[in-house]
């Protein structure tokens, strides 16, 4: 479906485009945690290069994308969390927590908040193209720490979709 047809859909189809993408982020929510899993806690701290962020920081900033992408839908200003630590624990148990919340805040959408346009520091968008948003910038940043992976030697797990 583009993005124009989906925006003119009947609320039925808005629908459908919620549950894809809970069914999305449900499955990007897992891969992520299994992209975390597989780093060692030593290696949680490492860079491909001195200006990037860490393994850490990859996974932190992807899972803080939820807050800035659905903020403006819900009238909010963004205010993400910090996890206790940049240690691997932590680091697992911010994640699961961010991508549950984004998914919760997904589940409570209208085709009204989906259709609406909101300004964000991106620009003007629509609440799907911040829907949108949010994915890519999480398979953007998972795709970097997989690379982290790759230098350390660690296959990544296989892509899901």
């Amino acid at each position: 479906m583009t993005l124009i047809a989906a925006l003119g859909a009947p609320a039925f189809a808005q629908s459908d485009v919620k549950a894809t993408v809970l069914k999305h982020l449900k499955t990007s929510r897992d891969f992520t945690l299994k992209v975390a899993e597989q780093m060692p806690e030593s290696d949680y701290n490492f860079k491909l290069t001195p200006p990037q962020m860490s393994f850490a920081e990859q996974l932190v900033h992807l899972s803080q994308g939820g807050e800035y992408f659905l903020s403006p839908i819900f009238g909010e200003k963004p205010n993400p969390a910090k996890p206790a630590s940049m240690k691997k624990a932590d680091v697992i148990a911010f994640v699961k927590m961010s991508f549950d919340a984004s998914i919760e805040k997904v589940s409570k959408l209208t085709p009204e908040q989906i259709s609406k346009s909101y300004k964000s520091d991106e620009g003007t968008m629509t609440g799907l193209e911040m829907l949108m948003g949010l994915l890519d910038h999480t398979t953007h940043h998972r795709a970097s720490a997989e690379m982290y992976l790759r230098a350390k030697g660690i296959t990544p797990a296989e892509y899901q979709f």
